[in-house]
């Protein structure tokens, strides 16, 4: 049989290949051209920095795909074009062949053709589409960084020349924890998709055995749990208090650190203790929430947390509400910087401008797709004093439905009559209504409502100084200090309850002092309403195990919505399947408001084959014991 695009056949390829790299940084002495020998590389820091540097590339980022936002697919955007993502009908198998996915190989990209590292493997330019935007996938991509870290890892005892007489003991921990971090974070991101893998450790050779089969998704987080450790006790907290770090002192935001390598441990742990994945590993109580998992994830996130502002340190804390968007974008030549609240992102190969108008509507000049927020989803967006949105608010005509909401609603949310983007010569107000210009299929909104996460209504559709063409930057982050807070919360109630202290009953965590209702008030605490009051959390809120529990699912809706988790959540809650989650319900209302009608547009397809994807069946052809995921 074929062994055409296998991970692994692309664990074996760079075997056989020279090695070429190019950095970001700007205190390596060798140029990409040097013609680099691989004892070369190994031998001193700045080229081993410059290997694993290249090795991050592997990140996949799904800003960066063909067709920008095209990664919100749970309850949250309806996207009619089936062909993008399969977002009604879950068409995974057409996932597979488009150049918008992000999980398998991008057809576009430089990861689905390995003959392209021919002629150099390490390039870091993995695009395909000719503005250096990344098309890796975390399939390919993820198998791909993990053996170029195996690499760094097998060769680490070669390094001998210190950089710039900084302690080379300090530099080995260094790319160690670096290489260390980057092997658990790509296992995760391939296990959380297609469920429990072999752990790879070791760079292949054509002579070793490759039938590895796989493992439970419980292992494999055990794995990652083991490297995430090693990689946390390697790491700074601050690559600018280290002697090697002090040399590119303020160029070295973006690094992994101590803290993104306990934030990511707290994550590994919490889908690890989520019920689909204890289900899935015959853990205990079934499709339940693993209590064991669920504490270590206390723990690790408790690690994070006592950096932060919340825990007493200074290391990390909420970006002010103010600054809030600055987490997502940022204009004219800047590239978002999240500040303090910032965990972990994938490094910026270039800015996501271009791709961005895959998501906006026509009248903004997008490119038709359509793309528009669902009326079930925007009903978790509650009211200002801290209540959750009632519904029935429709019955009532003459009550805007869209006044006295959170704060975040206005922040994520364009709704009827609110500006869309400025025009020339006056600004572009929504028409979202029946009949109106933004109301409809074509590339316009079939929901009622339109977003804007990654962009405000002071861009430009042309001309002006602020032209989204090439004026706006946009980052969806990894792990920002608002997510930690909220799978903070998750862990604690459901290893302990909303209003247990876990320094009282884990001797382990005798600091940690923090309830999980505390964790959600100081996410919503940041939020200010327009007196400057910060939106409160009601205690009926938290009244119970689950009434927290319902509360944080809401919160995580609002405070993360459309960067990408609402898919995966659904998925780890193993809720995906239930009706609640399966509507596609829009808003109908005419010019004037004088109705409002929620419609059902569909119902979403989702089955129980769906909560994990498919492999390629020539993947899982290969030999017995590499098994394809249930239903497929």
């Amino acid at each position: 049989m074929k062994r055409k695009n296998i991970y692994f056949y692309l664990l074996i390829i760079c075997g056989f290949l020279n090695f070429g790299l190019i950095s970001c940084t700007d205190y390596l002495d060798k140029s990409p051209s040097a013609g680099l020998s691989q004892e070369d590389v190994f031998k001193s820091f700045n080229t081993y920095q410059g290997f694993i540097e290249d090795a991050y590339d592997c990140m996949a980022d799904p800003m960066n795909t063909a067709s920008s936002s095209l990664f919100n697919f749970g309850d949250d955007i309806l996207q009619p074009r089936a062909e993008f993502l399969g977002s009604i009908n879950s068409d995974y198998r057409r996932w597979e062949q488009s150049p918008e996915c992000i999980f398998y190989s991008n057809l576009s990209g430089d990861l689905a053709v390995p003959s392209k590292f021919l002629s150099n493997p390490f390039s870091g330019s993995q695009g395909g589409y000719g503005d250096g935007t990344s098309t890796v996938s975390y399939w390919d991509g993820g198998w791909l960084g993990i053996r170029k870290v195996n690499i760094a890892l097998e060769n680490l005892d070669k390094m001998t020349i210190p950089y710039k007489s900084a302690p080379l003991q300090e530099q080995k921990d260094l790319i160690q924890g670096q290489a260390l971090f980057l092997r658990g974070y790509l296992h995760f991101h391939i296990i959380r998709v297609w469920g429990g893998m072999p752990y790879i450790t070791k760079a292949f050779t054509p002579t070793d055995n490759l039938k590895l089969t796989r493992l439970s998704y419980a292992a494999s987080s055990d794995s990652i749990e083991k490297d995430l450790l090693l990689a946390a006790d390697k790491l700074p907290v601050s690559w600018d208090a280290t002697e090697t770090g002090k040399i590119s002192e303020g160029t070295n935001e973006g690094r992994f650190t101590k803290g993104a390598a306990y934030a990511l441990l707290g994550k590994v742990m919490l889908y690890a203790g989520s019920p689909l994945m204890n289900g899935a590993s015959n853990g205990p109580g079934g499709y339940v929430y693993n209590k064991d998992y669920c504490k270590k994830a206390v723990r690790y996130f408790w690690e994070v947390i006592k950096l932060s502002t919340l825990g007493g340190g200074s290391t990390y804390d909420l970006l002010p509400w103010a600054n809030y968007s600055e987490n997502f974008y940022a204009f004219v030549g800047k590239i978002p910087a999240s500040g303090k609240e910032g965990i972990l992102n994938t490094r910026m190969i270039a800015h996501q401008r271009s791709h961005q108008i895959g998501d906006m509507l026509t009248s903004m000049g997008g490119w038709g797709i359509g793309c528009g927020p669902l009326e079930n989803y925007v009903q978790y967006f509650g009211m200002n004093d801290g209540t959750n949105f009632n519904p029935n608010i429709y019955n009532t005509p003459t009550i805007d439905p869209w006044a006295n909401r959170d704060p975040r609603f206005y922040k994520n949310i364009v709704c009827d009559r609110q500006t869309l983007m400025k025009t020339k010569p006056v600004a572009t107000p929504a028409q979202f209504f029946l009949g109106g210009r933004d109301c409809g299929a074509g590339g316009k909104s079939e929901t009622g409502y339109g977003w804007q996460k990654y962009r405000d209504s002071t861009i430009w559709v042309s001309g002006g100084t602020y032209n989204w063409s090439n004026s706006l930057n946009r980052r969806l982050p990894v792990i920002r200090l608002a997510d930690v807070y909220l799978m903070y919360a998750e862990a604690v109630n459901e290893a302990y309850g909303a209003n247990v202290d876990p320094s009282t009953v884990d001797a382990a965590l005798a600091d940690c002092h923090i309830k999980a209702w505390q964790a959600v008030k100081a996410v919503r605490g940041r939020v200010l309403n327009p007196d400057g009051t910060p939106l409160p959390l009601p205690s009926s809120l938290y009244s119970s195990d689950n009434a927290m529990r319902e509360t944080i699912r809401r919160e995580r809706a609002v405070e993360l919505a459309f960067e990408g988790h609402r898919w995966y959540d659904l998925r780890r809650w193993y809720v995906s399947d239930q009706p609640e989650y399966m509507k596609l319900d829009v808003l109908d209302f005419d010019k004037d408001h004088t109705y409002f009608k929620v419609r059902s547009y569909g119902k979403k397809v989702f089955e129980k084959k769906h909560f994990w994807m498919p492999l390629l069946d020539a993947q899982v052809q290969i030999f017995e014991g590499f098994n394809q995921n249930p239903g497929w």
